[in-house]
């Protein structure tokens, strides 16, 4: 028992810390991108000599920012869930159901961390069009995204274990 909790308190930590620092770095992001757009319409249309670079790196940071937005909102329990008969099952089997839908989104973060890491290593050598920089720091979001992912669904594991009640809004 003693052991159950220290690996909960220690995953509440530190998927603590990961959220704050997964929300820094997607305002940081969000914050680039938004700058180097006006930056782009000021050259576009002021200066009329737009820059070639602006566009693609937008489009990576916006896919970083998909990727952290979704562990956002995993780890607060705001995706989609259709509760219409997951809230009719009686608790005892929810909690079985609930713990399987666990189980099953921890094998899907293990393969996506797989298949990211696989695509990283592939497109390692790869530059990009404009930026000239490798492909890997775009596939990059993928497996980084996963295990964040993974250890959040962990936790919500651990809670379904060691409570007697669903945890309010989690997946």
């Amino acid at each position: 028992m003693h052991s159950s909790h220290f690996l909960n308190m220690t995953l509440v930590k530190l998927t603590s810390v990961l959220e704050t620092v997964v929300n820094i770095i997607a305002i940081i992001f969000f914050s680039l991108i938004f700058s180097i757009m006006l930056l782009q319409i000021f050259f576009r249309y002021v200066l009329s000599s737009p820059l070639v670079w602006t566009e693609e790196l937008c489009r990576y940071l916006f896919i970083w920012i998909c990727f952290l937005g979704w562990t956002i909102a995993l780890k607060r329990g705001s995706h989609i869930r259709i509760n219409f008969v997951i809230d009719r099952i009686p608790w005892r089997f929810r909690k079985i159901l609930l713990i399987l839908f666990q189980v099953l989104i921890l094998f899907f973060l293990f393969q996506l961390t797989r298949f990211g890491i696989a695509m990283m290593q592939r497109s390692f050598s790869v530059p990009t069009i404009t930026l000239f920089f490798s492909w890997a720091y775009v596939y990059l979001a993928a497996p980084v995204s996963a295990i964040i992912m993974f250890l959040y669904s962990l936790l919500h594991l651990v809670e379904l274990f060691r409570g007697t009640q669903e945890p309010q809004g989690r997946v």
